[in-house]
Parts: structure tokens; C-alpha cells; sequence
């Protein structure tokens, strides 16, 4: 493609064009999340039986994630990325036009592969494609839906299904998906393959053998319902399932992700305190659209402003966070935002009908704040100690935990509702609202493991 100048140069469009899949699927989280009770009600389930939904596609996006960089080596970036958005839209469809909840899970595992190469083969796009010179700006309109995405899906989906149908927050990503396409194939060049190399085809099926088993006992809470031997029997064969797993990515000389890099002790540290919190996410973006509309009786539209409002929060923890870590240091910044975030996710627990929706977004903008701040801090040390190839290896662990924490986040979320008394009961939520406390807590006592001067060698450019 030419070079261009201006608003059409190729450093700002190709960003723009890659980001639009980035907002599809952002856009799609957020939305499905408010609709879970109006879809619900439509299948005639209850609304924490829905969470399979989001549970899904994180498990999915989970399992190839891993593959996504072999594929774009073998077939080329932007043939794996046109596909992507291709099956993401199609998935998208069938979504729509779900008559069932198992029909809604087939065609979430349809988005979600779609969905796990578009992000990580996108940022190869730009890494290929971009001017070394140019890439803070690309960046920032990359990560521009981001902000966006979490800002517009839940009020739209509100509007969507009040003055629609809940099958459009899926039908609207038809003509954007297209447009995507469109743009890719005109804007975006083909960035050059990697040399061939061996895809480690055990360690891929132990590993999506691993993250469904672990995630499908779960979700079932521990095979509720089946007799004791079958529930211990499945157990163990999941663990024993991780177990060989670990073994056989110790022991490979071409892993599909190197463990070994989990010797970085920082490394480590902020995947298990991330992961936590991660849990906590997942939980609390279903709870909280469960609470407004099933137990407090507020419209879509109405409960929307609630999580919408969590993007300012975000939006100022750009600025916020890094003079903050200026004057405290990172390990301080995190156990503290650790700490506040338990205190401020008892809050919805005060929750009631008459309580104004102002004070319910303001709650959201300093939950929001808090939370992206403690995420800011730890991605910035996630890498701190990994140098080399290592980093490669340590991106997709660190995927691979992102959707794995957030799946277990949706199922523990909506199984403490289910167990504490269903989504229409008040109480359920003073249950599981504590329990997600209690993770925020040992996230924090984690971090306290970490060396007292982490990170001091970024502190001094945090806010330069």
C-alpha cells in the first residue's frame, strides 16, 4: 500500500482498521452481559444458568490463543485476521438468531474462535506494519475501543433491547464486521510470514484439555448431580489432566508456552494477583446486571449507565495511575488499590431500589478508577524480569490467564448467586459480593511478596 500523509497516512489507518475488530468483540462482551436476564427470560432459564454464555467464549479464546501466532506465521497475518473477523461475524449470526441456550453456546464458541485470533494476530499486524517512529500514536488509537467499547455497549444494548430486540446487540455486528473486512483487504498489507516451524500439537490438546476440563467441573459446581464417584473421578481427571500438561511443556524442547518462564518471580507473582482480580472482574460483570434487573427491577436502558459509567473511571486511571505510582512506588500502589478494591465491592451490597442512579454510577467511576489503576501497575511489572524469547512465551501464558480467570470469574459469580438463593433474592448478593471481597484481599497479600523496591527503575519515567 502507499504511504499517505495526514489524516489518511497508513501509520493512523491501519490502527483504526485493526481496532475495529478489537470493538467488535469489546462491544459484544459488554452488551451480552446486560442482556443475560432479558435472553434468559426469552429461554425460559435462569439468569445465572446464561453465564455458560460468557464462560464459553472466554474458554474458547482461552484454548487458541496459543495457536494464533503459529497460524499467522503459516498462513500469513492478514489472511488469518480477514478469516477471524469472517467467523467472528458468522458467530455473531447464529447468536441472533438462537432459539435455546445450547444453540446460544454452539455459536459462542463459533465467536470465540474467531474472537481468539483477531487481538493477538491484529497486534502482529500493527508490530509488522507500523513505523517504529510512529508506534505510541498507533497505539493509542488502538486501544481506543478500549475505552470505547465498555463507554457505549451497555447503554446501547439497552436501547437495543427495549425499543427492539436483545438479538440485535449480535445483529449490529454484521454490517461493522463487513465494513471491518472491507477496510482490512484495501488498507491493511500482508506482513511477511515467519519461517516455518514445528506446531506442538500435544501440548495444544493438553492444554485445551486442561482449561475445559478445569472450567467445565467447575461450572458444574464439582458435577453437582452425579453420584460421588463419578464427581471425584472428574475431578482428578482434570488435575490430572493440568498435571500432564505441565509435564509434557517442561519436557518439550519447542513448547507450545514455555513454562519455565514462571522462574521470573515477578512474573508470577502478578499472574496469580492479576488472575484474582481477574476473577473478581468476571464476577462482578454479571452480578451487577443480575442485581439491577432481576432483584431491583431496573429497565436495560436504566441499569446500563451503572457499568457505563466505570469507563470514566478507566479514562482517568490513565492519568491518575502513573503520577500515583510516581510518589508511592508499585508495590504500595497495588496492595492499596487491592485493598480499597475489597472495601468498594462490598458497596452494591447497599444496593436498593430507591438508591439514585447517580450514586450507583459514581460508586462505578471510583470502582473502575481503583481497578484499572491496580491493572495498569501490574501489566507494567508483568515483563519487568523476562527479556528476549522469553517474552513471546510469557504474552500467551499471560493471555491464556486473562480469559482462563475471567471464564472462572463468570462461573463463580453466578454460581454464589445461584447457591445464596437465585438472582431475585437480595441476599444472594450480600453472599457473593463478600466472597468476591475475600479474593480482593488475598490479591493483595500476594503482591506483599513482592520486593519492596519493584519496579523503581520505571517508577522514575511513570509520569515523564
Amino acid at each position: 500500500m502507499e504511504e499517505r500523509r495526514g489524516l489518511f497516512s497508513r501509520n493512523r489507518l491501519i490502527p483504526i482498521v485493526i481496532a475495529s475488530a478489537l470493538f467488535m468483540d469489546l462491544m459484544d462482551t459488554a452488551s451480552l452481559a446486560l442482556a443475560l436476564p432479558t435472553i434468559a427470560r426469552d429461554f425460559g432459564i435462569p439468569t445465572p444458568d446464561l453465564r455458560i454464555a460468557l464462560t464459553i467464549y472466554a474458554m474458547t479464546v482461552a484454548v487458541l490463543v496459543p495457536a494464533s501466532a503459529w497460524m499467522a506465521g503459516r498462513f500469513g497475518a492478514r489472511r488469518v485476521f480477514v478469516c477471524a473477523m469472517c467467523v467472528f461475524v458468522a458467530g455473531s449470526l447464529m447468536c441472533g438468531l438462537s432459539q435455546n441456550l445450547e444453540q446460544m453456546v454452539a455459536a459462542r464458541v463459533l465467536q470465540g474462535a474467531g474472537g481468539a485470533m483477531m487481538t493477538p494476530v491484529g497486534r502482529a499486524i500493527m508490530v509488522g506494519a507500523i513505523d517504529r517512529s510512529a508506534m505510541v500514536r498507533a497505539m493509542a488509537w488502538y486501544t481506543m475501543p478500549a475505552i470505547l467499547a465498555p463507554m457505549l455497549g451497555p447503554p446501547v444494548a439497552g436501547a437495543l433491547i427495549e425499543t427492539a430486540s436483545w438479538r440485535w446487540i449480535f445483529f449490529i455486528n454484521l454490517p461493522v464486521g463487513i465494513l471491518g473486512i472491507i477496510a482490512v483487504l484495501r488498507f491493511v498489507p500482508n506482513v511477511d510470514r515467519e519461517p516455518r516451524r514445528r506446531f506442538d500439537i500435544a501440548g495444544f490438546l493438553l492444554c485445551a484439555g486442561s482449561i475445559f476440563a478445569v472450567l467445565g467441573v467447575l461450572e458444574s459446581g464439582l458435577l453437582a448431580g452425579q453420584t460421588l464417584p463419578v464427581r471425584i473421578s472428574g475431578s482428578f481427571g482434570a488435575v490430572a489432566l493440568v498435571a500432564l500438561y505441565i509435564r509434557q511443556a517442561l519436557r518439550s524442547p519447542h513448547p507450545l508456552v514455555d513454562l519455565r518462564v514462571l522462574r521470573h518471580k515477578t512474573l508470577k507473582l502478578n499472574l496469580a494477583s492479576g488472575g484474582l482480580q481477574r476473577v473478581g472482574i468476571g464476577a462482578i460483570t454479571i452480578m451487577l446486571p443480575m442485581q439491577l434487573q432481576v432483584a431491583l427491577g431496573f429497565s436495560p436502558l436504566a441499569a446500563s449507565q451503572v457499568p457505563a459509567a466505570g469507563a470514566i473511571g478507566s479514562l482517568i486511571s490513565r492519568f491518575a495511575c502513573p503520577l500515583a505510582l510516581r510518589a508511592t512506588g508499585f508495590r504500595p500502589m497495588m496492595v492499596t488499590s487491592a485493598l480499597v478494591l475489597g472495601g468498594l465491592t462490598l458497596v452494591p451490597i447497599g444496593f436498593r431500589s430507591d438508591t439514585p442512579l447517580l450514586a450507583m454510577s459514581a460508586f462505578m467511576i471510583c470502582f473502575a478508577l481503583i481497578r484499572a489503576s491496580f491493572f495498569m501497575s501490574g501489566n507494567a511489572l508483568t515483563y519487568a524480569d523476562v527479556e528476549g524469547p522469553e517474552i513471546g512465551h510469557a504474552s500467551v501464558l499471560f493471555s491464556i490467564a486473562q480469559q482462563v480467570t475471567l471464564g472462572l470469574g463468570y462461573t463463580v459469580g453466578a454460581g454464589l448467586v445461584a447457591g445464596a438463593g437465585g438472582a431475585a433474592s437480595l441476599g444472594s448478593y450480600g453472599v457473593a459480593y463478600s466472597a468476591i471481597a475475600g479474593i480482593s484481599i488475598v490479591s493483595a497479600i500476594i503482591v506483599m511478596r513482592l520486593p519492596p523496591d519493584v519496579g523503581d527503575e520505571m517508577r522514575k519515567e511513570a509520569s515523564a
